[in-house]
């Protein structure tokens, strides 16, 4: 809830270092350097304990998930995988320069490695930590240097590090016990599932509201029936404000196959209570009874478009990333840019906030993927086959509720 709130100070943030950027590639300056501190209300041994340790989970939103392993038949080398939300995102190969817990300090430089996705390409990356027992609490400091080669590096590498002294601030507090609790009731999932749900009974009154966030429920309840049977684990069901919701996993999915099957799921569930409302419907002939099979079929069709990132995009682009992952991306800018489109050409806010946010999200973090493994040949007919069959079985019944 208090990231919403705070949505504009982030923009705002990344405007500046997209204005630093453009003033640094005038004064032809590619070797960045930047430099965090915060004061974490908790033990220095403590936070040095969890900055340096080998898996690290931030709470979120989104959930970040760090793991770090020694590189096979390489004594001094490390991999580090970081996942968002349980989708992996990136993973480097770095060598340890420097790490002495009684002065506090660790250091490390990324190297090249066929295992680094995105590839290191020449950045030069050093990156660092200095842990400092202060009057005021432990100072905890987060440095870094690299050679940037796009533009994208001058936003993200410093927002990425600023981001990643907080999240670590703010895990640190939450196990000793010392982080504010408004904070946390701020940021606690009733909170915000209360806030969403008073946010569709203003867009459309207690009824209707009432019904979307039912209907929402019910296809998050999928996603996480997928979840669990895949073995992804479940960190929760948030109701979004203005928006609808979201279900995050607790690890990462590893493959196209679970990543498809949980977002079918969300669909293929509601199509129960769908079609338990058509057919009651028809049997009374009670027009509310319509009228709710039709909102179920409705809101689940359009999540079944293919259009990134519904969950009809989500499944697009794992058929597609089993074939190409470049062809994926560019399939998932085609589904953001239609979405732009769509809310252009309806004048509407409500649908063109989010998709310019995933377009920003995108295009900072567009390098930073790596592949999952392939749906097999079996499962690249299934999805396709059950997700347009679902999707006829919606439009039946909006057709005829």
């Amino acid at each position: 809830m208090l990231a919403l709130l705070t949505l504009p100070i982030e923009l705002m943030r990344l405007a500046f270092y997209a204005l630093l950027g453009f003033v640094d590639v005038l004064r032809a300056r590619n070797r960045l350097h930047f430099k965090f501190t915060v004061i974490v209300n908790a033990p220095r041994e403590a936070v040095w304990r969890l900055s340096t340790a080998d898996h690290m989970v931030f709470d979120g939103p989104p959930v970040m998930e760090f793991s770090r392993e020694p590189v096979p038949d390489s004594a001094d080398l490390w991999l580090t995988r970081l996942a968002l939300d349980g989708q992996p995102r990136a993973q480097n190969v770095s060598r340890d320069l420097e790490r002495d817990e009684v002065k506090g300090i660790s250091r490390s430089e990324m190297v090249a490695h066929p295992l680094a996705a995105p590839p290191e390409g020449g950045r030069d990356v050093e990156t660092g930590l200095l842990v400092e027992a202060t009057l005021d609490g432990t100072a905890l400091t987060v440095f870094g240097e690299l050679t940037a080669r796009s533009f994208r590096d001058r936003i993200v590498f410093p927002i990425g590090l600023r981001r990643m002294a907080h999240l670590t601030k703010q895990q640190c507090e939450k196990d000793a016990g010392t982080h504010s609790r408004l904070a946390a009731l701020g940021n606690h999932g009733l909170v915000l599932s209360i806030a969403a749900l008073l946010s569709f009974w203003y867009l459309f009154g207690w009824k209707l509201g009432l019904l979307l966030s039912t209907v929402t429920v019910v296809h998050e309840a999928g996603h996480v029936a997928a979840m669990l049977m895949v073995g992804v684990g479940v960190r929760g069901i948030y109701l979004i404000p203005f928006f609808g919701g979201a279900a995050v996993p607790r690890t990462a999915y590893r493959t196209e196959g679970r990543l498809g099957f949980v977002a079918l799921m969300g669909p293929a569930l509601s199509l129960i209570p769908t079609l338990g409302l058509f057919a009651m419907y028809r049997a009374t002939g009670d027009i509310r009874l319509g009228q709710a099979a039709d909102v179920f079929a409705v809101i689940n069709a359009v999540n079944l478009l293919p259009i990134y990132p519904l969950d009809g995009g989500l499944i697009l682009n794992a058929l597609i990333g089993s074939v190409s992952r470049k062809s994926a991306l560019i399939a998932a800018w085609i589904g953001i840019l239609t979405g732009l489109g769509l809310a252009i050409y309806l004048q509407s806010f409500l649908i063109g906030i989010p998709f310019l946010l995933f377009a920003l999200q995108r295009y900072l973090t567009s390098s930073q993927t790596i592949e999952l493994e392939r749906l097999s040949f079996a499962g690249g007919i299934a999805l396709p086959f059950a997700s347009i069959a679902a999707f006829v079985l919606y439009v039946l019944v909006i057709n005829a509720a």
